[in-house]
């Protein structure tokens, strides 16, 4: 009883305070080119690797190149070579000489008495990395921040300019058709000359959920070839050969959030079909914030059926089926921009991110499936003159409003944009856990006439265009929980005495609206150059916590008698 009422007279000064971030982050990220400059210097089985605080004493000589991560740094000797600092600060004693480049990322460089003899560069943004399995080599992981870690194990050896690695990994999404994809193969990255970079990968695909008895059905592959020149306007050309699942769309929840749902709880927020074929891409970065891209493919889409791959929770219960697709050879010339300026690509709070693309598509033998009501589309020619065109956009725009306070906003929608009817893997849908998590899953997806039992029970997503407005208030917060015996007890605990801080906690604020819907001119269908009346939209509003991406979310549809649906998220909403 003594030691219970001590811990009671303890915790009186044990202060839970929740206050705003007045200093929340604005920096951009690592370029993606330097980061990979950076990890294959360090990586370079010629270069001296050292880890934590250093410190070069003065008559004393590092001979070749040498790479710090984790500093700080302190050189009053010499180093006859490049000095490669990573995630720490750079300082020169008197005396203090490198001989060649000095390049630090996620700090800063004090050359006050030192000599450098050539280039230096300084990138205050971090270096995102994580090591090897075994080994001390390590490597590029920009999201390292939120995402959930694969299992992967690579073995690698090369240089500085030149880089081969073979690898196993987890390969994509688990889900209801292919189960987890296990992706095996050798990696080659080449440094050609000045400016020039060539990079092979060579990829096979197992598809853990089936029973090898149909080698098309189990195993795939991921080829590709891509030849870069250029560091901050690159210019390039990819060739790519595949024979993959691909998801019908892939616009709401991001792709691990979908597979850790199948994984977990045998709920895939998806549709699959099987895509092999090859393509052709040419790209160029004119300037820094805007991409192009320009991409021909020749692809054969079929239809593939669910498996019964084993999930941690409700291993029982049946997969819902995975609808078929409107079958046949696909000729698709794709072409798509964006503009990114955002400060921040993880966690941007200011800036814009546009994206659009453009599709034409045509197909010489496609075969429709004969269960596709007529009053849901016209009829698809099947003499070798079928084509569409269908453009999808996602405009996203970031501000801070306060110092701790932000407004995040989306416009997101497209579709069917002239020529044939859509085929079936190509259509839309709206609700469900993103973009409106106050609506149950496909709300709106047009799918009330089928009767065809191919399709029973599947959800299909049957609109031709889709439109949606997201917004969401972040409030930054900072919690710190600390003891603290020496302050009273109206006082706040000093930063000093914490033991548990948080921080990246937002409380989420947020609205969506949106609709799906047909084309045409029939009863329910709206016309082409027109979009439904506002009367008809879904609405739904909700709170919620992030913290780095892991959020928690609460919603109720407004426009529907809808209860109160629960989600959580392993990244930021948009």
């Amino acid at each position: 009883m003594l030691a219970f009422l001590l811990a009671v007279s303890a915790l009186q000064d044990t202060t839970i305070i929740i206050h705003p971030d007045s200093a929340a982050r604005e920096a951009r990220a690592l370029p993606r080119l330097v980061a990979e400059e950076v990890i294959r210097f360090y990586n370079d089985s010629a270069t001296t690797r050292l880890v934590g605080r250093t410190r070069l004493p003065r008559g004393n000589e590092w001979r070749g190149n040498v790479a710090v991560r984790n500093g700080p740094v302190f050189v009053g000797g010499r180093v006859q070579g490049t000095l490669v600092v990573i995630n720490g600060d750079l300082a020169f004693e008197p005396g203090g000489a490198v001989t060649g480049d000095v390049i630090v990322v996620g700090g800063i460089v004090d050359s006050t008495g030192g000599k450098i003899a050539g280039e230096m560069r300084q990138y205050r943004e971090p270096l995102l990395y994580r090591l090897y399995s075994e080994g001390d080599e390590i490597e590029y992981a920009p999201n390292l921040r939120r995402r959930l870690p694969s299992a992967s194990a690579r073995v690698s050896w090369g240089s500085a300019d030149s880089r081969s690695s073979l690898t196993i990994a987890t390969g994509g999404t688990f889900n209801r058709v292919e189960g987890l994809p296990i992706v095996f193969g050798p990696l080659f990255d080449w440094k050609l000359q000045e400016g020039f970079r060539l990079r092979i990968d060579a990829l096979g695909v197992f598809r853990s959920a089936g029973d090898l008895s149909d080698k098309r059905s189990d195993l795939g592959y991921m080829l590709r070839s891509e030849l870069r020149s250029g560091e901050l306007r690159p210019v390039g050309l990819t060739l790519r050969a595949f024979d993959v699942v691909s998801p019908v769309e892939d616009w709401g929840l991001h792709s691990n959030e979908v597979g850790w749902s199948s994984f977990l709880f045998a709920r895939d927020y998806r549709d699959y079909y099987l895509n092999k074929g090859w393509g052709a891409r040419v790209f160029a970065q004119p300037e820094q914030p805007i991409s192009l891209g320009l991409e021909v493919r020749r692809e054969w889409h079929t239809s593939v059926a669910v498996q019964d791959p084993w999930t941690v929770f409700r291993n029982s219960d049946a997969w819902r089926p995975n609808p078929p697709i409107d079958e046949g050879h696909f000729t698709t010339v794709t072409a798509n921009a964006s503009i990114d300026t955002r400060n921040d690509v993880d966690d941007p709070t200011a800036g814009w991110l546009v994206r659009a693309t453009f599709e034409n598509s045509r197909s010489s033998d496609v075969v429709p499936h004969a269960g596709v009501p007529p009053t849901l589309r016209d009829s698809i020619p099947t003499d070798g003159s079928y084509t569409f065109n269908r453009m999808f956009v996602d405009a996203r725009h970031y501000a801070r409003i306060s110092p701790s306070g932000r407004i995040h906003l989306r416009l997101v929608g497209g579709g069917w944009m002239g020529g044939d009817p859509l085929p079936l893997q190509r259509r839309l849908s709206l609700g469900g856990p993103e973009p409106m998590p106050g609506e149950p899953f496909r709300a709106a997806a047009c799918n009330g006439d089928f009767i065809d039992p191919a399709f029973a029970d599947s959800k299909l997503a049957a609109c031709d265009r889709v439109l949606a407005f997201q917004t969401e208030y972040r409030g930054h917060l900072k919690l710190n929980w600390s003891y603290n015996p020496s302050s009273g007890r109206d006082e706040p605990p000093r930063e000093e005495g914490s033991f548990f801080w948080l921080e990246g906690l937002d409380l989420v604020v947020f609205a969506n609206a949106g609709q799906a819907w047909i084309v045409g001119d029939g009863p329910g269908q709206v016309p082409a150059g027109r979009i439904p009346g506002f009367a008809s939209w879904l609405v739904d509003v909700g709170l919620g916590a992030d913290w780095s991406g892991f959020g928690v979310y609460i919603a109720k549809a407004v426009t529907t008698g809808e209860h109160l649906r629960f989600t959580v998220r392993l990244e930021h909403r948009f």
